[in-house]
Protein backbone atom coordinates (compact mmCIF):
# COMPACT_ATOMS: atom_id res chain seq x y z
CA UNK A 1 0.00 0.00 0.00
CA UNK A 2 3.08 2.36 0.56
CA UNK A 3 4.16 1.78 -2.66
CA UNK A 4 1.19 3.02 -3.95
CA UNK A 5 1.17 5.91 -2.35
CA UNK A 6 4.81 6.36 -3.07
CA UNK A 7 3.92 6.14 -7.08
CA UNK A 8 0.88 8.69 -6.32
CA UNK A 9 2.63 11.40 -5.27
CA UNK A 10 6.04 10.60 -7.58
CA UNK A 11 2.78 11.10 -9.98
CA UNK A 12 1.55 14.21 -9.21
CA UNK A 13 4.85 16.08 -8.31
CA UNK A 14 6.41 14.93 -11.91
CA UNK A 15 3.19 16.30 -13.88
CA UNK A 16 2.60 19.25 -11.38
CA UNK A 17 3.99 22.40 -12.90
CA UNK A 18 5.84 23.82 -9.46
CA UNK A 19 8.14 21.08 -9.72
CA UNK A 20 9.33 21.57 -13.53
CA UNK A 21 9.83 25.39 -12.32
CA UNK A 22 11.40 24.62 -9.51
CA UNK A 23 13.66 21.56 -11.86
CA UNK A 24 14.10 24.07 -14.31
CA UNK A 25 15.65 26.57 -11.98
CA UNK A 26 17.93 23.78 -10.29
CA UNK A 27 19.31 22.89 -13.00
CA UNK A 28 20.21 26.50 -14.40
CA UNK A 29 21.81 27.35 -10.85
CA UNK A 30 23.79 24.07 -10.13
CA UNK A 31 24.71 24.28 -13.86
CA UNK A 32 26.04 27.79 -13.51
CA UNK A 33 27.90 27.50 -9.89
CA UNK A 34 29.27 24.16 -11.07
CA UNK A 35 30.87 26.01 -14.60
CA UNK A 36 32.04 28.21 -12.34
CA UNK A 37 33.59 26.36 -9.87
CA UNK A 38 35.44 24.17 -12.16
CA UNK A 39 36.84 26.61 -13.81
CA UNK A 40 37.98 28.43 -10.74
CA UNK A 41 39.57 25.26 -9.66
CA UNK A 42 40.98 24.46 -12.97
CA UNK A 43 42.74 28.15 -12.25
CA UNK A 44 43.72 27.11 -8.56
CA UNK A 45 45.36 23.90 -10.34
CA UNK A 46 47.51 25.89 -12.50
CA UNK A 47 48.25 28.56 -10.19
CA UNK A 48 49.22 25.92 -7.40
CA UNK A 49 51.34 24.17 -10.39
CA UNK A 50 53.32 27.66 -11.18
CA UNK A 51 54.11 28.29 -7.81
CA UNK A 52 55.52 25.04 -7.47
CA UNK A 53 57.66 25.37 -9.88
CA UNK A 54 58.88 29.18 -9.31
CA UNK A 55 59.26 28.45 -5.17
CA UNK A 56 61.21 25.52 -6.38
CA UNK A 57 63.32 27.90 -8.36
CA UNK A 58 63.54 30.63 -5.85
CA UNK A 59 65.24 28.10 -3.23
CA UNK A 60 67.18 26.57 -6.03
CA UNK A 61 69.08 29.89 -6.01
CA UNK A 62 69.86 29.93 -2.05
CA UNK A 63 73.18 31.31 -2.24
CA UNK A 64 73.85 30.97 1.90
CA UNK A 65 72.04 28.87 3.95
CA UNK A 66 70.40 31.42 6.52
CA UNK A 67 68.49 32.63 3.77
CA UNK A 68 66.69 29.22 3.04
CA UNK A 69 62.94 29.31 2.78
CA UNK A 70 61.01 26.96 1.63
CA UNK A 71 57.47 27.77 0.90
CA UNK A 72 54.97 24.64 0.56
CA UNK A 73 52.26 24.88 -1.49
CA UNK A 74 48.57 23.69 -0.57
CA UNK A 75 47.16 21.95 -4.06
CA UNK A 76 43.54 22.64 -4.28
CA UNK A 77 40.87 20.42 -3.94
CA UNK A 78 39.17 18.93 -6.57
CA UNK A 79 35.81 19.04 -4.52
CA UNK A 80 36.29 22.50 -3.77
CA UNK A 81 33.62 22.38 -6.68
CA UNK A 82 31.11 21.29 -3.63
CA UNK A 83 32.27 23.56 -0.95
CA UNK A 84 34.65 26.23 -1.43
CA UNK A 85 35.44 25.69 2.87
CA UNK A 86 36.98 28.28 5.13
CA UNK A 87 37.56 31.69 4.02
CA UNK A 88 40.95 32.59 4.18
CA UNK A 89 42.71 29.75 4.27
CA UNK A 90 46.41 30.15 2.53
CA UNK A 91 47.10 28.47 -0.55
CA UNK A 92 51.03 28.24 0.71
CA UNK A 93 52.96 27.64 3.85
CA UNK A 94 56.50 29.60 4.69
CA UNK A 95 58.88 27.49 6.63
CA UNK A 96 61.70 28.92 7.79
CA UNK A 97 64.31 28.42 10.88
CA UNK A 98 62.92 32.14 12.51
CA UNK A 99 59.42 31.42 12.31
CA UNK A 100 57.17 28.07 13.13
CA UNK A 101 54.12 27.91 10.70
CA UNK A 102 51.22 28.25 13.08
CA UNK A 103 47.01 28.13 12.38
CA UNK A 104 46.74 31.87 13.05
CA UNK A 105 50.15 32.91 10.81
CA UNK A 106 51.68 36.14 10.33
CA UNK A 107 55.59 36.88 10.11
CA UNK A 108 57.33 33.76 8.09
CA UNK A 109 54.09 33.07 6.23
CA UNK A 110 51.99 33.47 3.49
CA UNK A 111 48.91 33.24 5.36
CA UNK A 112 46.07 35.32 5.14
CA UNK A 113 45.19 34.84 8.91
CA UNK A 114 46.74 37.15 10.98
CA UNK A 115 47.44 37.24 14.81
CA UNK A 116 47.50 41.35 14.81
CA UNK A 117 46.00 42.92 12.08
CA UNK A 118 44.73 46.56 12.03
CA UNK A 119 40.62 45.72 12.88
CA UNK A 120 40.11 46.14 16.41
CA UNK A 121 37.61 42.86 15.72
CA UNK A 122 39.83 40.45 13.80
CA UNK A 123 38.38 37.51 11.94
CA UNK A 124 38.27 34.17 13.70
CA UNK A 125 39.48 32.04 10.67
CA UNK A 126 38.48 29.03 13.11
CA UNK A 127 35.03 30.20 12.51
CA UNK A 128 33.01 28.32 9.42
CA UNK A 129 31.35 31.02 7.42
CA UNK A 130 29.04 29.98 4.61
CA UNK A 131 29.00 33.03 2.87
CA UNK A 132 30.46 32.02 -0.69
CA UNK A 133 28.55 30.36 -2.64
CA UNK A 134 28.96 26.89 -4.03
CA UNK A 135 27.04 23.80 -4.78
CA UNK A 136 26.88 22.32 -1.15
CA UNK A 137 25.06 26.07 -0.76
CA UNK A 138 23.34 25.79 -3.46
CA UNK A 139 21.50 22.34 -2.42
CA UNK A 140 21.35 23.72 1.49
CA UNK A 141 19.19 26.57 0.42
CA UNK A 142 17.50 26.16 -2.83
CA UNK A 143 16.84 22.69 -2.77
CA UNK A 144 15.47 22.62 0.71
CA UNK A 145 12.88 25.51 -0.41
CA UNK A 146 12.06 23.15 -3.44
CA UNK A 147 11.38 20.88 -0.65
CA UNK A 148 9.13 23.34 1.08
CA UNK A 149 7.12 23.50 -2.22
CA UNK A 150 6.64 19.70 -2.61
CA UNK A 151 5.11 18.93 1.39
CA UNK A 152 3.63 22.20 2.42
CA UNK A 153 0.10 21.33 0.94
CA UNK A 154 0.56 17.55 1.21
CA UNK A 155 -1.83 17.00 4.29
CA UNK A 156 -3.78 20.80 4.26
CA UNK A 157 -3.99 20.74 0.59
CA UNK A 158 -5.79 17.11 0.62
CA UNK A 159 -7.66 18.36 3.47
CA UNK A 160 -9.42 20.85 2.03
CA UNK A 161 -10.09 19.43 -1.82
CA UNK A 162 -11.54 16.30 0.67
CA UNK A 163 -9.41 13.86 -0.67
CA UNK A 164 -7.76 12.93 2.52
CA UNK A 165 -11.11 11.56 4.23
CA UNK A 166 -11.44 9.47 0.96
CA UNK A 167 -7.83 8.33 1.73
CA UNK A 168 -8.17 7.42 5.37
CA UNK A 169 -11.70 5.50 4.96
CA UNK A 170 -10.04 3.29 2.57
CA UNK A 171 -7.18 0.50 4.56
CA UNK A 172 -4.70 3.32 4.03
CA UNK A 173 -3.51 3.53 7.75
CA UNK A 174 -2.08 7.25 8.41
CA UNK A 175 1.00 6.34 9.00
CA UNK A 176 1.57 4.63 5.66
CA UNK A 177 -0.19 7.84 4.21
CA UNK A 178 2.32 10.03 6.10
CA UNK A 179 5.94 7.51 4.88
CA UNK A 180 4.43 7.17 0.73
CA UNK A 181 4.25 11.11 1.00
CA UNK A 182 7.60 11.31 2.65
CA UNK A 183 9.26 8.53 0.10
CA UNK A 184 7.27 10.19 -2.71
CA UNK A 185 8.70 13.61 -2.12
CA UNK A 186 12.40 12.45 -1.11
CA UNK A 187 12.45 10.45 -4.92
CA UNK A 188 10.77 13.78 -6.69
CA UNK A 189 13.65 15.68 -4.62
CA UNK A 190 16.39 12.94 -5.87
CA UNK A 191 15.52 14.09 -9.81
CA UNK A 192 16.75 17.58 -9.69
CA UNK A 193 19.64 16.12 -7.30
CA UNK A 194 21.23 13.72 -9.64
CA UNK A 195 20.73 15.74 -12.77
CA UNK A 196 22.47 18.55 -10.68
CA UNK A 197 25.00 15.76 -10.15
CA UNK A 198 25.47 14.88 -13.71
CA UNK A 199 25.97 18.18 -14.80
CA UNK A 200 29.12 18.50 -12.13
CA UNK A 201 30.60 15.17 -13.94
CA UNK A 202 29.88 16.28 -17.40
CA UNK A 203 31.61 19.88 -16.56
CA UNK A 204 34.40 17.82 -15.50
CA UNK A 205 35.15 15.47 -18.29
CA UNK A 206 35.50 18.99 -20.36
CA UNK A 207 37.63 20.68 -18.52
CA UNK A 208 41.29 19.81 -19.64
CA UNK A 209 42.88 20.51 -15.97
CA UNK A 210 41.02 18.44 -13.90
CA UNK A 211 41.17 14.73 -13.07
CA UNK A 212 40.00 12.83 -9.87
CA UNK A 213 40.90 9.17 -8.73
CA UNK A 214 39.15 7.12 -7.17
CA UNK A 215 39.47 8.94 -4.01
CA UNK A 216 37.90 11.85 -5.26
CA UNK A 217 34.70 9.71 -7.05
CA UNK A 218 34.18 7.90 -3.84
CA UNK A 219 34.07 11.49 -1.97
CA UNK A 220 31.94 12.53 -4.69
CA UNK A 221 29.55 9.51 -3.55
CA UNK A 222 29.55 10.26 -0.12
CA UNK A 223 28.62 13.63 -0.88
CA UNK A 224 25.77 12.62 -2.86
CA UNK A 225 24.70 10.22 0.16
CA UNK A 226 24.61 12.79 2.49
CA UNK A 227 22.77 15.48 0.54
CA UNK A 228 19.85 12.84 -0.12
CA UNK A 229 20.03 12.18 3.78
CA UNK A 230 20.39 16.00 4.39
CA UNK A 231 17.01 15.96 2.22
CA UNK A 232 15.29 13.54 4.05
CA UNK A 233 15.92 15.18 7.12
CA UNK A 234 14.29 18.74 5.60
CA UNK A 235 11.37 16.77 4.10
CA UNK A 236 10.44 14.82 7.76
CA UNK A 237 11.06 18.38 9.50
CA UNK A 238 8.96 20.12 6.66
CA UNK A 239 5.74 17.59 7.16
CA UNK A 240 6.69 17.82 10.89
CA UNK A 241 5.52 21.67 10.23
CA UNK A 242 2.79 21.07 8.03
CA UNK A 243 1.09 18.84 10.05
CA UNK A 244 0.50 21.80 12.56
CA UNK A 245 -1.49 23.59 9.41
CA UNK A 246 -5.00 23.12 8.98
CA UNK A 247 -4.81 25.60 6.22
CA UNK A 248 -2.73 25.91 2.97
CA UNK A 249 -1.76 29.57 3.75
CA UNK A 250 -0.94 29.20 7.56
CA UNK A 251 1.18 25.93 6.21
CA UNK A 252 3.14 27.75 3.66
CA UNK A 253 3.60 29.99 6.14
CA UNK A 254 5.18 27.56 8.65
CA UNK A 255 7.27 26.01 6.43
CA UNK A 256 8.73 29.25 4.93
CA UNK A 257 9.00 30.62 8.77
CA UNK A 258 10.64 27.43 10.23
CA UNK A 259 12.87 27.05 7.15
CA UNK A 260 14.41 31.02 7.48
CA UNK A 261 15.38 29.95 10.86
CA UNK A 262 16.96 27.02 9.84
CA UNK A 263 18.80 27.81 6.55
CA UNK A 264 19.20 31.02 7.69
CA UNK A 265 19.11 32.42 10.82
CA UNK A 266 20.52 30.08 12.85
CA UNK A 267 23.78 29.66 10.81
CA UNK A 268 23.88 33.39 9.96
CA UNK A 269 22.80 34.23 13.67
CA UNK A 270 25.66 32.36 15.59
CA UNK A 271 28.25 33.92 14.31
CA UNK A 272 26.97 37.15 15.23
CA UNK A 273 26.20 36.06 18.68
CA UNK A 274 29.93 34.62 18.53
CA UNK A 275 31.23 37.75 18.35
CA UNK A 276 30.33 38.48 22.26
CA UNK A 277 32.76 35.57 23.30
CA UNK A 278 35.49 36.75 21.34
CA UNK A 279 38.76 36.55 23.11
CA UNK A 280 40.18 40.19 23.01
CA UNK A 281 41.39 40.47 26.32
CA UNK A 282 43.41 37.20 25.64
CA UNK A 283 44.59 38.90 22.19
CA UNK A 284 46.05 41.84 23.51
CA UNK A 285 48.05 39.87 26.52
CA UNK A 286 49.62 37.87 23.51
CA UNK A 287 50.80 40.69 21.56
CA UNK A 288 51.85 42.43 25.03
CA UNK A 289 54.05 39.47 25.82
CA UNK A 290 54.93 39.06 22.41
CA UNK A 291 56.44 42.62 22.44
CA UNK A 292 57.92 41.80 25.68
CA UNK A 293 59.64 39.04 24.40
CA UNK A 294 61.06 40.60 21.38
CA UNK A 295 62.52 43.47 23.73
CA UNK A 296 64.49 41.57 25.92
CA UNK A 297 65.79 39.12 22.65
CA UNK A 298 67.03 42.42 21.54
CA UNK A 299 68.51 43.43 24.90
CA UNK A 300 70.28 39.94 25.12
CA UNK A 301 71.37 39.93 21.27
CA UNK A 302 73.14 43.49 21.73
CA UNK A 303 74.80 42.40 24.94
CA UNK A 304 76.84 39.38 22.93
CA UNK A 305 80.37 40.46 22.18
CA UNK A 306 81.53 41.10 18.28
CA UNK A 307 83.52 43.68 17.14
CA UNK A 308 83.21 44.10 13.33
CA UNK A 309 86.70 44.61 11.95
CA UNK A 310 85.84 45.73 8.63
CA UNK A 311 83.09 47.53 6.33
CA UNK A 312 80.66 45.84 4.52
CA UNK A 313 79.27 47.18 1.47
CA UNK A 314 77.34 44.16 0.45
CA UNK A 315 75.44 43.03 3.28
CA UNK A 316 71.61 41.87 4.05
CA UNK A 317 70.92 41.24 7.69
CA UNK A 318 68.45 41.05 9.49
CA UNK A 319 68.02 40.94 13.26
CA UNK A 320 66.00 38.24 13.88
CA UNK A 321 66.50 36.69 10.50
CA UNK A 322 68.20 35.63 8.12
CA UNK A 323 71.61 37.48 6.72
CA UNK A 324 74.09 37.31 3.98
CA UNK A 325 77.43 38.94 3.74
CA UNK A 326 79.75 39.36 0.67
CA UNK A 327 82.89 42.10 1.02
CA UNK A 328 84.35 41.07 4.15
CA UNK A 329 87.91 39.91 4.66
CA UNK A 330 88.79 35.95 5.94
CA UNK A 331 89.43 37.76 9.49
CA UNK A 332 86.26 38.69 9.35
CA UNK A 333 84.19 35.51 8.11
CA UNK A 334 85.56 33.57 11.47
CA UNK A 335 85.20 36.25 13.75
CA UNK A 336 81.05 36.48 12.20
CA UNK A 337 81.24 32.69 12.88
CA UNK A 338 81.75 33.28 16.60
CA UNK A 339 79.33 35.81 17.11
CA UNK A 340 76.84 33.52 14.51
CA UNK A 341 77.36 30.73 17.35
CA UNK A 342 75.66 32.63 20.01
CA UNK A 343 73.31 35.19 17.84
CA UNK A 344 71.36 32.15 16.11
CA UNK A 345 70.30 29.93 18.33
CA UNK A 346 68.78 33.07 20.39
CA UNK A 347 67.04 33.83 17.13
CA UNK A 348 65.96 29.72 16.74
CA UNK A 349 64.91 30.46 20.64
CA UNK A 350 62.46 33.47 20.47
CA UNK A 351 60.76 31.64 17.08
CA UNK A 352 59.93 28.79 19.54
CA UNK A 353 58.95 31.37 22.57
CA UNK A 354 56.65 33.62 19.73
CA UNK A 355 55.10 29.88 18.78
CA UNK A 356 53.84 29.27 22.41
CA UNK A 357 52.64 32.74 22.82
CA UNK A 358 50.84 32.50 19.21
CA UNK A 359 49.54 28.99 20.01
CA UNK A 360 48.07 30.01 22.94
CA UNK A 361 45.54 32.64 21.73
CA UNK A 362 44.99 29.73 18.80
CA UNK A 363 43.55 27.59 21.69
CA UNK A 364 41.20 30.80 22.94
CA UNK A 365 40.22 30.84 19.13
CA UNK A 366 39.63 27.28 19.13
CA UNK A 367 37.37 27.96 22.16
CA UNK A 368 35.96 30.78 20.99
CA UNK A 369 34.90 28.36 17.52
CA UNK A 370 33.28 25.59 19.10
CA UNK A 371 30.82 27.70 21.05
CA UNK A 372 29.81 29.09 17.71
CA UNK A 373 29.60 25.50 15.96
CA UNK A 374 28.21 23.80 18.81
CA UNK A 375 25.52 26.12 18.49
CA UNK A 376 24.98 26.49 14.39
CA UNK A 377 24.67 22.44 14.89
CA UNK A 378 20.95 23.00 15.55
CA UNK A 379 20.47 23.76 12.07
CA UNK A 380 20.39 20.62 9.72
CA UNK A 381 21.89 23.20 7.02
CA UNK A 382 24.84 23.44 9.23
CA UNK A 383 25.50 20.05 9.62
CA UNK A 384 25.45 19.15 5.72
CA UNK A 385 27.64 21.61 5.32
CA UNK A 386 30.03 20.69 7.31
CA UNK A 387 29.86 17.16 5.95
CA UNK A 388 30.43 18.53 2.70
CA UNK A 389 33.32 20.71 3.88
CA UNK A 390 35.18 17.53 5.63
CA UNK A 391 35.02 15.13 2.65
CA UNK A 392 35.91 17.75 0.45
CA UNK A 393 39.27 18.74 2.63
CA UNK A 394 38.26 21.98 2.62
CA UNK A 395 37.78 22.64 6.03
CA UNK A 396 39.90 24.14 9.11
CA UNK A 397 40.49 20.59 10.42
CA UNK A 398 42.19 19.59 7.15
CA UNK A 399 44.06 22.96 7.35
CA UNK A 400 45.08 22.39 10.58
CA UNK A 401 46.54 19.11 9.38
CA UNK A 402 48.93 20.95 6.83
CA UNK A 403 50.08 23.22 9.22
CA UNK A 404 51.09 20.20 11.54
CA UNK A 405 52.85 18.73 8.49
CA UNK A 406 55.27 21.77 8.05
CA UNK A 407 55.98 22.19 11.75
CA UNK A 408 57.22 18.57 11.26
CA UNK A 409 58.90 19.38 8.09
CA UNK A 410 60.74 22.31 9.73
CA UNK A 411 62.19 20.10 12.88
CA UNK A 412 63.74 17.61 10.08
CA UNK A 413 65.23 21.36 8.50
CA UNK A 414 66.36 22.81 11.79
CA UNK A 415 68.42 18.99 12.50
CA UNK A 416 70.14 19.93 9.17
CA UNK A 417 70.45 23.42 9.60
CA UNK A 418 71.86 23.68 12.68
CA UNK A 419 75.41 22.18 12.15
CA UNK A 420 75.78 24.88 9.03
CA UNK A 421 75.83 27.69 11.48
CA UNK A 422 79.61 27.29 12.31
CA UNK A 423 80.11 27.31 8.50
CA UNK A 424 81.39 30.33 6.49
CA UNK A 425 78.58 29.11 4.18
CA UNK A 426 75.90 29.91 6.69
CA UNK A 427 76.17 34.03 6.06
CA UNK A 428 78.90 34.53 3.50
CA UNK A 429 80.66 32.66 0.12
CA UNK A 430 83.25 35.31 0.68
CA UNK A 431 85.93 32.40 0.75
CA UNK A 432 84.79 31.03 -2.23
CA UNK A 433 85.50 33.90 -4.23
CA UNK A 434 88.62 35.82 -2.86
CA UNK A 435 88.64 38.58 -4.96
CA UNK A 436 85.24 39.69 -3.19
CA UNK A 437 87.08 40.38 -0.23
CA UNK A 438 87.92 43.77 0.78
CA UNK A 439 91.81 43.43 1.29
CA UNK A 440 94.41 46.10 0.54
CA UNK A 441 95.58 44.56 -2.56
CA UNK A 442 91.87 43.97 -4.16
CA UNK A 443 91.01 47.54 -3.12
CA UNK A 444 93.98 48.80 -5.19
CA UNK A 445 92.61 46.65 -8.03
CA UNK A 446 88.79 47.54 -7.96
CA UNK A 447 90.58 51.51 -8.10
CA UNK A 448 92.43 50.52 -10.67
CA UNK A 449 89.10 48.90 -12.67
CA UNK A 450 87.29 51.97 -12.01
CA UNK A 451 89.71 54.44 -13.24
CA UNK A 452 89.43 52.05 -16.33
CA UNK A 453 85.68 50.96 -16.53
CA UNK A 454 83.86 53.08 -13.83
CA UNK A 455 81.96 52.14 -11.09
CA UNK A 456 79.50 49.46 -12.58
CA UNK A 457 82.55 47.25 -13.32
CA UNK A 458 83.43 46.54 -9.48
CA UNK A 459 80.11 46.31 -8.67
CA UNK A 460 79.67 43.09 -11.39
CA UNK A 461 82.52 41.68 -9.00
CA UNK A 462 80.48 42.68 -5.79
CA UNK A 463 77.57 40.92 -6.69
CA UNK A 464 75.96 37.84 -5.73
CA UNK A 465 74.42 37.02 -8.92
CA UNK A 466 78.35 35.80 -9.73
CA UNK A 467 77.99 33.74 -6.82
CA UNK A 468 76.66 29.84 -7.35
CA UNK A 469 73.53 28.91 -5.80
CA UNK A 470 74.24 25.93 -2.45
CA UNK A 471 74.19 22.42 -3.33
CA UNK A 472 71.08 21.15 -1.19
CA UNK A 473 70.85 17.83 -2.40
CA UNK A 474 71.11 16.60 1.03
CA UNK A 475 68.45 19.23 2.61
CA UNK A 476 65.31 17.71 3.86
CA UNK A 477 62.43 17.89 1.06
CA UNK A 478 58.71 18.82 2.30
CA UNK A 479 56.01 16.07 2.87
CA UNK A 480 53.32 17.54 2.80
CA UNK A 481 50.72 14.93 2.35
CA UNK A 482 47.04 15.39 2.04
CA UNK A 483 45.42 13.92 4.39
CA UNK A 484 43.24 10.84 3.12
CA UNK A 485 39.37 10.37 2.78
CA UNK A 486 39.35 8.14 5.50
CA UNK A 487 40.78 11.03 7.60
CA UNK A 488 38.47 12.99 6.57
CA UNK A 489 35.59 11.71 7.16
CA UNK A 490 36.43 10.69 10.93
CA UNK A 491 36.53 14.19 11.49
CA UNK A 492 32.78 14.62 10.18
CA UNK A 493 31.45 11.50 12.48
CA UNK A 494 29.44 14.04 14.58
CA UNK A 495 27.63 15.88 12.28
CA UNK A 496 26.75 12.85 10.04
CA UNK A 497 25.81 10.96 13.07
CA UNK A 498 23.42 14.47 14.54
CA UNK A 499 21.98 14.76 10.62
CA UNK A 500 20.90 10.89 10.04
CA UNK A 501 19.55 11.42 13.91
CA UNK A 502 17.49 14.60 13.10
CA UNK A 503 16.19 13.03 10.04
CA UNK A 504 15.19 9.88 12.26
CA UNK A 505 13.86 12.73 15.04
CA UNK A 506 12.00 14.66 12.56
CA UNK A 507 9.90 11.62 10.74
CA UNK A 508 9.30 9.69 14.52
CA UNK A 509 7.74 12.85 15.63
CA UNK A 510 5.65 13.34 12.38
CA UNK A 511 4.61 9.83 12.80
CA UNK A 512 3.95 11.25 16.28
CA UNK A 513 1.95 13.65 15.21
CA UNK A 514 -0.12 12.34 11.91
CA UNK A 515 -2.84 10.17 13.73
CA UNK A 516 -3.67 13.57 15.95
CA UNK A 517 -3.94 15.73 12.49
CA UNK A 518 -7.88 16.76 12.04
CA UNK A 519 -9.20 15.08 9.02
CA UNK A 520 -12.41 17.70 8.67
Amino acid sequence: MIWHIVRKELLVNLFSLRFWIGLVVIILVMGLVGYILVEEYADKQQTYLSNVEQHRQMLDQTKVYSEIEVVVDIPPSPLSVFSRGVHDAPSSITVTPYHIPSLIDEGGGSANISLSGTSNRPHNPLLRVFTSIDLCYVISIVLSLFALLLVFDSFSGEREQGTLKILLSTSTGRVHLLVGKFLGALLSLGIPLTIGFLEVMLLWNFSRHLSLDISSWIGIGFIYLFSLIFLASFLALALFVSLYAKELSSGLMYLLLGWVVVAILIPEGGEYLSEYFRPDVMRENVLREEDQARREFHKVYSSIPYQQKSDCDNCSYDELGAESLLGITEEEVYNRMEFNKISFPLKFQFAENRYHLVESYANALKSWSRIRDNFVRLSICTLYRNIVQAIAGTDIDNYERTVKNAQLYREALMVYLRPKIETPSWFTRALDYPDVQPTEQDRKYWQDIIGKQGERAVEKILSWDRVAPLDLTTMPAPQIVSSSLAERMSHMTTDALLLIGSAVLFLALSIWRVPRYPVC
